[in-house]
């Protein structure tokens, strides 16, 4: 009886086709199965009542087989959140067809989402040529790209026997962004520009490299800043002026290899909101986890927020094995924007760091001096190694700054902070003591060639 249904519709019993399956299909089914081996007793009660039930059925679902065919469902192709807040989803439920008495939805989430409210939302009447906007609350665990696929709609039969199921194909795409919250609460002073107030912009007019105008030339001008073209033009001496650079250029660098995906663990005591991947319970009690990864795109975030805010050009670079993000400095919220897309799929890469075709790339693309803001790990020694050989075709060129976030264990012996608590810590602690020092030795060898390394814990 199902071949009769449209394709894209599927029934399943309801409540009441399950209780009068109960009520007569059982007594009656035994009945006839009774009198067919009892001599006087007439068949014809149980299969009149069996025939009847199922005629009850069938006409319920076939009448009931277009109730769906008239409805639409509308959803946004692109939907833009934060990690760890509530989306809200838009949806639009059209009827054209007749009035549905009471109907249910959901929407297939990925497994990195959960439903903020109800998994699966109820409206009691849709009426005929009437539409409904309504929302659907998620909450995303994890930043990336997600894709909305299906949204399954259900209603009762006419008679209520059966509960009409419908999926609705989606192609609506969900990016979610890191939280910034814990990290614009700690620079709230910044983001607020407090000391600032009464300040104003002025104009500095210079011997610098921005161009600002053509005028013509007065004694006391020098010969250079003539320009010989307008001059030709206007038959008369024009002067180029200059301006001072009132922009930088600022590129954050972010290594998303191997190593950017090396664990950060917090504990809950001391972890403030942020973009925790997960809780764990070990020998030290409950932590929250995150990756190095992650502290570098909240920090590129940062940073471009507060570039576009005191006017600088920002950029963003992001590199594993070769680079494979370039973003060039520009200002505005359109291009904030667009360095948001850039880094929110970021994820590490299995991959050992090319930092010779990084300083390459660099070298050719950036031809005015800019501030790079190097997010790298230097905690591997070889790793480390690597990177100040590479330095040399740069560092003249540009200033660089490096940052990482410290190993855990990386702490000094007997750092007043970190003291053992007996014979057997000090030689746990050991092992950190010698990372530390490493990390020491690699800032040391960057500060003689003009680069500062920042490890903050």
């Amino acid at each position: 009886m199902i071949f009769f249904l449209p394709a894209a519709m599927r029934p399943v019993p309801n409540i009441p086709l399950l209780w009068i399956t109960l009520v007569v299909v059982v007594p009656a089914s035994g009945w006839v199965v009774y009198a067919a081996g009892a001599p006087g007793l007439s068949v014809f009660p149980g299969v009149a009542a069996l025939l009847l039930f199922f005629l009850i059925v069938v006409l319920d679902l076939l009448r009931s087989s277009s109730r769906l065919a008239g409805l639409s469902v509308t959803v946004p192709d692109l939907l833009r959140c934060t990690k760890g807040r509530e989306l809200a989803v838009p949806v639009t439920l059209a009827n054209a067809g007749a009035t549905l008495p009471s109907l249910r939805y959901g929407i297939a989430t990925p497994s990195d989402f959960r439903a903020a409210g109800e998994l699966v939302a109820r409206i009691t009447t849709l009426e005929r040529g009437k539409a409904r906007s309504l929302e659907y609350p998620f909450l995303p665990l994890r930043r990336g790209r997600f894709f909305l696929e299906s949204l399954h709609v259900e209603t009762p039969s006419r008679w209520g026997l059966w509960l009409l199921r419908k999926r609705f194909p989606l192609a609506t795409e969900v990016r979610v962004y890191p939280d910034l919250r814990a990290e614009r609460k700690r620079l709230a002073g910044l983001f607020l520009l407090r000391g600032n107030d009464g300040n104003r912009a002025v104009r500095q007019v210079g011997k610098g490299r921005d161009f600002e105008k053509l005028r013509d030339y007065q004694p006391g001008d020098d010969y250079i800043d003539i320009d010989w073209k307008a001059t030709a033009r206007r038959q008369r001496p024009v002067t180029r002026t200059y301006q001072m650079e009132r922009t930088q250029e600022i590129y954050v660098v972010v290594d998303h290899s191997r190593l950017s995906a090396r664990e950060i663990r917090v504990g809950v005591e001391k972890a403030t909101e942020g973009d925790w991947l997960y809780r764990e319970d070990s020998a030290g009690g409950e932590h929250l986890v995150t990756t190095q990864l992650e502290k570098f795109l909240q920090c590129s975030l940062l940073l471009a927020s507060v570039a576009e805010r005191q006017g600088d050009l920002f950029g963003f670079i992001s590199f594993a094995d070769k680079e494979d993000r370039f973003l060039r400095a520009r200002n505005g919220k359109d291009h904030y924007n667009l360095v948001r897309d850039a880094l929110y799929t970021l994820e590490p890469k299995p991959v050992a760091p090319d930092f010779e075709q990084l300083m390459i790339a660099l070298r050719q693309r950036l031809t005015r001096r800019a501030l790079l803001v190097m997010l790298i790990d230097l905690s591997d020694p070889l790793t480390a190694e690597q990177f100040h050989a590479a330095l040399p075709l740069i560092h003249r060129q540009h200033l660089v700054l490096v940052n990482m976030v410290r190993p855990e264990k990386a702490v000094p012996l007997f750092s007043p902070k970190h003291l053992p608590a007996g014979v057997s810590q000090v030689y746990e602690q050991l092992g950190g003591h010698f990372q530390w020092q490493e990390l020491r030795e690699t800032a040391n060898r960057l500060r003689h060639l003009g680069v500062e390394l920042g490890v903050p814990e």
